[in-house]
């Protein structure tokens, strides 16, 4: 389990007065009615999370009565879950119900069934350098080990993958593609200390234009994918190996914090309207 230092507090608390700013810069003033969201099993009472900003600039609001919502949002953060249908006698959409799934292995399994290869490898064969990650969710543990490695050192909570060289004169640079209902609304550059390249430890974000990432084939692949996942809402990470120019997904994340880190104010801010009006679009209109 990664350890929380005083710079991850400092970070986190940086984007919390960065997000104030998000806040005010996108409020909306206009007194009309709003639609109203219900999240659960738990409600993002953390503003960091995506999916808590897209009432800023939108007539929306959350509410925890499900005769009262106009859509539902199912909310867990944990890898493996279990939707449970919540009945209000309306017919309306539930946002994530079948992304029940987000464990490095599922992700892989369907990346594979999409784009023809795969990340995992076996440790027990002679791959030379590999990775050993946890399944679960938001563990940001990653470790390079050397194989084979003997069949009693396996741990059955880990994945075994390929390392990708997405290092560039020093920096870890892997893709952040935010996707609502059908679409790839924008996708973030991030760069990482080479060193921190498994942690999430950002040292500068920007916004690129998915056609300037990715060819018109990838871009048709990864939205397959995320249908084939079933995810209404969400974001992808993606890496770009620079020996074969292959990308592959590595991680689904349905319960994101964004905009990332050490992403430009002006930059955050146009995330926040773009996804937001995008989700406005598709899920309230």
């Amino acid at each position: 389990m990664s350890t929380i230092t005083a710079s991850d507090v400092i970070s986190v608390l940086r984007r919390g007065f960065r997000d104030i700013y998000f806040l005010a810069s996108c409020f909306d003033y206009n007194r009309q009615p709003k639609k109203k969201i219900i999240c659960y099993p738990r409600r993002p009472f953390n503003p960091l999370y995506m999916i808590a900003k897209v009432r800023w600039g939108l007539p929306v609001k959350f509410t925890s009565s499900v005769h009262e919502a106009d859509l539902e949002v199912y909310f867990d953060d944990h890898t493996n879950s279990q939707f449970k249908e919540m009945t209000n006698g309306k017919n309306i959409k539930t946002i994530n119900k079948n992304c029940v799934n987000i464990s490095k292995s599922h992700v892989d399994r369907i990346f594979k069934e999409v784009f023809g290869y795969s990340l995992i490898v076996s440790p027990l064969e002679d791959n030379y350098l590999i990775i050993e990650k946890s399944e679960e969710n938001a563990k940001h543990d990653g470790r390079i080990i050397l194989s084979p490695i003997s069949s009693h050192l396996i741990d059955q909570s880990k994945v075994y993958q390929k390392v990708i060289n997405n290092i560039y004169n020093d920096f870890a640079i892997d893709y952040r593609v935010v996707w609502v209902k059908d679409e790839i609304v924008l996708t973030y550059v991030k760069y990482a200390l080479k060193k921190d390249r498994f942690k999430s430890k950002t040292v500068y974000s920007k916004i690129e234009a998915v056609t300037k990432l990715f060819s018109k084939l990838e871009i048709k692949l990864i939205k397959s994918f995320c249908r084939n996942f079933q995810l209404d809402f969400g974001e992808l990470d993606i890496l770009r190996d620079r020996q074969t120019k292959k990308i592959y997904i590595v991680d689904v994340n349905k319960t994101a914090w964004g905009p990332p880190d050490k992403i430009k104010l002006q930059d955050g801010k146009k995330a926040i309207q773009l996804i937001n009006k995008k989700f406005h679009q598709s899920y309230l209109n």
